[in-house]
């Protein structure tokens, strides 16, 4: 099986060569039928695939003969020669016919019945003989046809190697900018003197570039740029654009310029343009669409001559092509850039909005509590990450009783800080009725199913006895609480903990610990202890680590501890710390 890239290359061939070239299978049946044939006899090839080569290219006196030859060659043979062979409207055209019998690609090579036919028109002034003539003569015809074919084979290696080199430089840009210059340097001067490449945007033609080979003719250059929008409906150019085909004009006269504007000043500068020749306009088509037009203006100069307008036109409508995919695929990637640049300052906007948001919704501590020592830390994570739904509260709820609280509301951005803000809320309105921490988390249970069904929150609830020297908590699916004692001994309070606020009702165990006045107690969130190369277990255990290492005030510690923690690129989740201890002036 060919590859899409092997099938595209056969194609180009097919379409350069002006040789015809036809396949015809062992019923004699025409399986492949190239413009060049179609130029020739006047078959298109939707007519011409399927049809008896033989009833549509030769004469009905001649079918015995031509059969016969053809069974010949089938079988394992080659044959040259000239034939005369009939167009579709009747007349004969005589033409040097080179067929080949074609072999299976196996070891065996064996005939599979099919003839591969190329043909090119003669010149009347040539003797010739027609199938069945001398061999000497045969020989000449042979002869002159092989030169000739020499010299077609050249220019079409040539034009073809011209189309890949095309290829090759507009595939390497996605730079629209870009991408319009190398379209002018291909195809200025080879093609024409100037070049114009206008856009269409579905109502009119959008004037995107222009080229000229003389670099002193700028000012030139400046007036047809200012050209583009204006043309007239039978303008060639948007005719190009309307029909999808290449329109093709051979001398810009008074005539024809008064088809493409009405401005007698516009007609002037066309006809400057033109250098007095033609131009031609071919469609620039992508995915079978009309995106534009490509227009050269004057003679084109290549092969050591000046070219007519259209005289290569084949070769002109392969990079119309590939430029036509190449400026799409340029506006595309810009289109996609261009909005991925936005959705990121759109994700900035909220991210800063959440971030602004989560902040004024933290302790601002104008009312420190006064029998405990609190330090605190929170930041989001990365730049690129969205800030989570993390919070901590110190909160007075009697004489000698304080609540502290931490929280984790599972999402990002916006959302989960809004929710957080509602959860806090509610948390600070139960703290102050003073219930135990069990009760205050089944409450606020409540209150984040109400508020959701998909929103899941993890909690610590914990109230700090002063009088007592204890700490009452309670553990809605959050991290382990840790303790430090005044010897740097760090442990974590590994006690039983409920299911996450949201879920289903569910009632949190509550525990008791005793917290001696130099024992520090440590409250977090995932964000400090887990990240893509380290577990949550690895994590809380390096930060048992850490803290039994840090001394110091509370503050402090809580930077010893996000330091000693910090991954290598940064944390990129958000954090939030609280360390609490009792005051010894208390």
């Amino acid at each position: 099986m060919k590859s899409p890239e092997r099938e595209t290359e056969l194609d180009a061939v097919l379409e350069l060569i002006a040789n015809a070239v036809v396949l015809v299978d062992a019923r004699a049946r025409i399986r492949l039928w190239n413009a060049a044939a179609e130029s020739i006899l006047g078959w298109s090839t939707a007519d011409a695939l399927g049809r008896d080569v033989l009833e549509t290219a030769i004469a009905p006196d001649s079918h015995k003969t031509a059969r016969d030859l053809l069974t010949r060659i089938a079988s394992n043979g080659t044959w040259e020669g000239t034939v005369p062979l009939r167009r579709k409207n009747g007349e004969s055209v005589l033409c040097a016919v080179r067929a080949r019998a074609l072999r299976a690609p196996d070891t065996a090579r064996k005939p599979t019945g099919e003839v591969l036919v190329v043909f090119a028109e003669m010149s009347t002034d040539r003797p010739v003989r027609t199938i069945g003539g001398s061999a000497e003569e045969e020989r000449a015809a042979l002869l002159r046809a092989e030169r000739a074919a020499r010299a077609e084979l050249e220019h079409v290696r040539d034009r073809l190697a011209y189309v890949v080199h095309a290829s090759s430089r507009l595939a390497s840009s996605l730079d629209i900018g870009m991408t319009m210059e190398t379209v002018g340097e291909l195809v200025v001067p080879r093609f024409g003197a100037l070049c114009v490449i206008d856009l269409w945007d579905g109502r009119r033609l959008d004037r995107v570039y222009v080229r000229d080979a003389d670099p002193t003719r700028q000012p030139l250059v400046e007036r047809v740029r200012k050209l583009g929008g204006f043309q007239r409906d039978d303008d060639p150019s948007l005719r190009a654009v309307f029909t999808g085909r290449p329109a093709v004009v051979t001398t810009t006269d008074p005539e024809t310029a008064a088809q493409m504007y009405d401005d007698p000043q516009a007609r002037a500068i066309v006809a400057e343009a033109a250098r007095g020749g033609g131009f031609v306009a071919v469609p620039l088509i992508t995915r079978g669409r009309v995106i534009g037009v490509l227009t050269l203006l004057g003679p084109g100069h290549a092969y050591g001559r000046e070219l007519a307008p259209g005289e290569d036109l084949a070769v002109l409508e392969q990079i119309a092509t590939r430029a036509a995919q190449s400026i799409e695929n340029a506006r595309l990637f810009d289109a996609e850039r261009r909005l991925a640049r936005n959705l990121q300052d759109s994700e900035r906007r909220q991210r800063r909005a959440a971030l602004t948001l989560q902040r004024s919704l933290l302790p601002a501590w104008t009312h420190p509590p006064g029998d405990l020592e609190v330090a605190t830390r929170y930041f989001p994570g990365a730049e690129e990450a969205e800030v989570g739904g993390d919070w901590y509260d110190v909160i007075p709820v009697g004489p000698g009783r304080t609540a502290l609280v931490i929280g984790d509301v599972m999402g990002r951005g916006l959302r989960a800080a809004t929710f957080m803000g509602q959860v806090r809320t509610a948390v600070r309105a139960y703290a102050r009725q003073d219930m135990r921490p069990k009760e205050i988390l089944g409450l606020v249970d409540g209150v984040v199913t109400d508020l959701g069904e998909a929103e899941i929150v993890t909690c610590v609830y914990a109230v700090f006895d002063n009088a007592q020297g204890t700490l009452t908590y309670a553990s809605a699916g959050h991290l382990p609480l840790l303790t430090v004692d005044k010897a740097g001994r760090a442990r974590r309070l590994d006690h039983e903990a409920g299911l996450p606020l949201g879920v289903g009702a569910t009632s949190a165990p509550e525990h008791v610990v005793s917290l001696p006045r130099e024992t520090m107690v440590a409250f977090y969130t995932d964000g400090l202890v887990e990240h893509r190369q380290r577990d949550v277990d690895a994590g809380i255990d390096a930060l048992v680590d850490a803290l039994a290492k840090a001394s110091g005030t509370l503050e402090g510690l809580c930077d010893q501890v996000v330091d000693a923690l910090r991954p290598p690129m940064g944390y990129d989740d958000d954090v939030a710390l609280l360390l609490a201890r009792a005051r010894l002036d208390t």
